[in-house]
């Protein structure tokens, strides 16, 4: 009996064995495959996290793009380009060098696209007589009722009869406005813009929802 007592370990020793078996158990979870495993699954879900960050204001910009691009398409009225023509068109009384810069880039637009288009002003030849316009300032009214690029050209870009330009007879000068001409082409681009951006929006959206689920999935 008191051999037994003698050789059988006391509450102090048996602690330390605990002890010391922790630490084994530590020790060998340091080297262990699963903590590598368990330390990656951390590293993979910070940029999962990250990923949503990034993803969340791609989407955050295509929103304000679509809604851009939809809501802007309407600003591109006759009005603006009428407001424009007249007070740039031919204007060579600037108050600035800056304005000088701006009236002769809107004015080399106006005749480039008058004789490309074979159109008249805006809404039509009406507008330079309809409207006071720094064109109507600089020129006369019988010798320019409205610009020569209004006028049928031949095949040397020159009036085809200038006289009969200036009296408004059909078939030498051009009838239709080039506001028709210059929207056309910027509603399609706007439109064009705008479901471009609401397609990428339902396609990141599916994408979010996809990897959030995914996410969700992963134990840590």
């Amino acid at each position: 009996m008191k051999l037994e007592q003698h050789l059988s370990p006391g509450p102090t020793q048996l602690e330390c064995s605990r002890v010391l078996s922790l630490g084994e158990i530590l020790k060998m979870a340091k080297d262990d495959s699963t903590a590598r495993c368990f330390q990656g699954l951390l590293i993979f879900g910070n940029v999962i996290v990250g990923y949503f960050i990034l993803m969340f204001i791609v989407y955050g910009f295509e929103v304000a793009s679509c809604i851009t691009a939809a809501t802007q398409r309407d600003f591109f009225t006759p009005n603006l380009f009428l407001k424009q023509m007249l007070e740039r068109y031919q204007n060579n009384s600037p108050p600035n060098n800056d304005d000088q810069w701006k009236n002769n880039g809107v004015t080399k637009t106006w005749d480039r696209l008058m004789l490309q288009d074979n159109c008249c002003g805006v809404n039509g030849p009406s507008d330079w007589q309809k409207y006071t316009s720094a064109f109507r300032t600089e020129n006369n009214d019988a010798d320019y009722p409205w610009p020569r690029q209004c006028c049928v050209m031949d095949s040397l870009k020159k009036p085809l009869n200038l006289e009969a330009c200036k009296l408004g007879v059909p078939g030498y000068y051009h009838k239709q406005g080039c506001y028709e001409l210059i929207s056309g082409p910027m509603n399609r681009h706007a439109w064009g813009v705008a479901w471009f951006g609401f397609a990428i929006l339902c396609w990141t959206f599916w994408v979010l929802l996809g990897t959030m689920f995914y996410w969700s999935r992963i134990e840590y």
